[in-house]
């Protein structure tokens, strides 16, 4: 009972002070729990790949994987729950106060240009920490790199993480052979349908489900809702500016719209359901096989794709904070990258503690320069 107390203490914290998404959760929970000793350092980012690969979203597969692992099947339900709560409860409050939310205060903005700053700082900490383990050859170096490639120019992530699962398992064998030889509708059927929909079709995390979003939700055109390209485009920013996953932030809110508080949990359950019961078993496979040729393969292969995706990750979150979208330089953004990427390779402070103070003292400052 105390691990679960725990458990779901652990992901709400994270959850509820974490923005930007998976691959901000995955930097975030990767430095609290091994704390814990629930995991070892390292270990969700070498897991990520395999978290991209199975339907649904990365915060719920890093949620379903470490709680699996501390308390089985209730440690895995828990730890979601716990990961989905904040954003279902603040996005509610967010869809039924939209109209007069202060998303043009000067003292918002610099709360969540801290918040990516921090986690900027985080996620760079957390590849500097699992270089070595994750590139340590020519081998690892070189698919890293093809593989950052591969992204930057567009492809889809899931074509690079089965090519890279092909060359790992390619190259363990060369390895083993020369070793051995329509309109707005009330119901609150309907988002469950639709969401369970979306969790079974999400590959790669939150952004994937933009576009199937955009088909039946957005436009004239849309079969249901119809909303403006402004409000979703509102709603977009809105999403990767509070806590918790993106994709639960917006099945929470286009619920809502569709049948209010119940349409909201229902359609974040929903959204959920299929990726966490598909990332439960295949956690487990992948745990039952761990000395197979076939799964070292694969994580030969998927471990230097996972750098190249939290590189790709941390170019995002630089983009949102020491960039902002003017492409104007914040040198007091850069200053909080540096000191949170710092504290965090130091070990000195619990990572959600380090995201409020990073939140507190841009606020503070745009308080201070105003006066």
């Amino acid at each position: 009972m105390k691990n679960l107390l725990l458990l779901f203490w652990e992901f709400s914290k994270i959850s509820l002070f974490v923005i930007g998404g998976g691959y901000a959760i995955i930097a975030v929970a990767d430095q609290a729990l091994s704390r814990r000793g629930w995991t070892e350092e390292g270990e969700l980012l070498d897991r990520l790949p395999v978290f991209q690969m199975v339907p649904g979203l990365i915060a719920t597969h890093t949620a379903v994987y470490v709680g699996r692992k501390v308390a089985g099947r209730i440690g895995a339900f828990v730890a979601v729950l716990a990961v989905a709560w904040p954003s279902v409860v603040i996005f509610t409050f967010v869809s039924a106060g939209y109209d007069s939310l202060p998303i043009d205060s000067p003292l918002v903005k610099s709360a969540f240009l801290g918040l990516r700053s921090a986690l900027t700082g985080i996620i760079a900490a957390t590849i500097i920490r699992g270089w070595s383990k994750n590139l340590n050859d020519v081998f690892s170096y070189s698919l890293a790199a093809l593989a950052l490639a591969a992204l930057s120019l567009g492809v889809d992530v899931w074509l690079v993480l089965v090519c890279a699962m092909a060359a790992g398992l390619a190259a363990v064998c060369i390895a083993g052979s020369r070793t051995a030889g329509a309109k707005k509708f009330r119901s609150s059927l309907l988002p469950l349908l639709f969401f369970m929909k979306y969790g079974a079709l999400c590959f790669g995390g939150g952004f994937v489900l933009v576009p199937m979003y955009i088909e039946d939700f957005v436009g004239p055109s849309a079969a249901f809702l119809q909303v403006t390209v402004e409000e979703f485009s509102n709603l977009m920013a809105l999403t990767q500016m509070t806590p918790g996953p993106i994709g639960v932030n917006g099945a929470t809110y286009f619920g809502f719209r569709l049948a209010g508080v119940p349409g909201a949990v229902l359609a974040s359950a929903a959204l959920l359901l299929p990726g966490s019961v598909l990332a439960y078993f295949a956690f487990a496979s992948l745990d039952r096989f761990r000395s197979s040729a076939i799964v070292r393969g694969i994580l030969r292969g998927v471990r230097p794709a996972s750098v190249a995706l939290m590189l790709v990750a941390l170019a995002a979150f630089a983009r949102m904070s020491v960039f902002d979208f003017s492409n104007h330089f914040s040198a007091f953004a850069a200053m909080l990258v540096a000191v949170s990427a710092t504290i965090t390779l130091k070990k000195m402070l619990n990572p959600v503690l380090l995201i409020i103070l990073c939140a507190v003292a841009a606020s503070l400052c745009t308080g201070l320069c105003e006066l």
